[in-house]
């Protein structure tokens, strides 16, 4: 009897690997129909409703609009007037939000559609060659955006641009913004700044986008933030460090709503050294 019984959790544990071989299977197929049949990977994908859509530029520099299903068929495909490259897109609701620079005007612009592509709005924002870095679509539906301008005087600055207004955000270093998030009736504004060594920064805006704390992280000689999670007002920054021998430590750190330091930890593994130094 306990042999019948050990064969039927074999069979069954076997069956089970099956299935999530199948699977991986049939992912790796879509992963596979999307890159030959469209030329862009699954990161490029937006979820709207039960299908994806994602934007890309085509042969003649105009931007395309496509819509596929759940099986990566295609449903529509579209022209999109706009000679654009892009920066980021969000879905809210029905809407397609995409900023990016118009390469005709050599300024950031702020384009919405509506599910199937057509064009709402479409704004220039901001000065010519400021680089569009990152966005957020309020409640209310006003918009703010954020982008790099680059100056004589502090090589780099963040503007952050919302109804027709720009606020500065800058030091005698040069900062490049990497993403803006809600926080706590304000706003976090993340990104690096380079001193001696490029370093990350954090910084606390509130509503009215006045600094009301700025944290920097310097763990060898350069620093980049790979993400930033917020749960139950506590922060979480992901950052790589890279030091001179070409070895990425990763490091996790939490702030409060204060931007103090709760808890620092150091991820380290042999495999981020360069292979001379692995022996």
């Amino acid at each position: 009897m306990r042999r019948i019984a050990l064969v039927a959790i074999l069979l069954f544990v076997g069956c089970s690997s099956n299935v999530e071989l199948n699977k991986d299977v049939k992912q790796t197929n879509k992963d596979f129909k999307l890159l030959s049949n469209y030329h862009v990977t699954k990161g490029s994908l937006h979820k709207l409703g039960n299908n994806y859509i994602f934007l890309a530029l085509g042969e003649d520099g105009i931007l395309r609009f496509n819509k596929i299903d759940a099986k990566y068929d295609l449903l529509q495909s579209k022209k999109i007037p706009i000679v654009m490259s892009i920066q980021k897109i969000k879905v809210i609701g029905d809407k397609i939000y995409v900023l990016g620079y118009s390469q005709t005007a050599n300024r950031p612009i702020f384009v919405t559609l509506d599910k199937d592509g057509n064009i709402l709005s479409q704004k220039l924002v901001a000065h010519r060659y400021n680089t569009p870095r990152d966005f957020i679509v309020q409640k209310d539906g006003s918009v703010v955006l954020v982008l790099n301008r680059y100056s004589k005087d502090t090589l780099s600055d963040i503007v952050i641009y919302k109804d027709n207004k720009e606020h500065i955000f800058a030091t005698k270093y040069a900062e490049q913004a990497t993403k803006i998030i809600p926080y706590n009736n304000g706003y976090l504004l993340v990104g690096d700044v380079s001193q001696t060594t490029q370093n990350v920064f954090v910084a606390y805006l509130d509503q009215n986008f006045h600094t009301k704390w700025v944290r920097d992280f310097d763990f060898g000689l350069e620093e980049s933030i790979k993400g930033v999670t917020i749960k139950d007002g506590i922060i979480t920054l992901d950052i790589i460090s890279q030091n001179y021998t070409g070895m990425e430590e990763y490091y996790v750190v939490k702030l409060d709503k204060n931007g103090h330091i709760i808890t620092k930890s150091k991820k380290f593994n042999i495999e981020n050294y360069p292979l001379k130094f692995q022996g």
